[in-house]
């Protein structure tokens, strides 16, 4: 467990990957956010 909780390559590409495919779920569910965010 504290491995797990130490390993902070882990987390750091758990979080780029979660991020990633938010931000992908995003655009595709309103392609217009991604021109008007700014």
């Amino acid at each position: 467990m504290l491995r797990m909780l130490t390993n902070l390559k882990f987390w750091a590409l758990i979080g780029a990957l979660t991020w990633l495919v938010v931000v992908v779920v995003i655009i595709a569910l309103n392609p217009e956010y991604a021109f008007h965010g700014g």
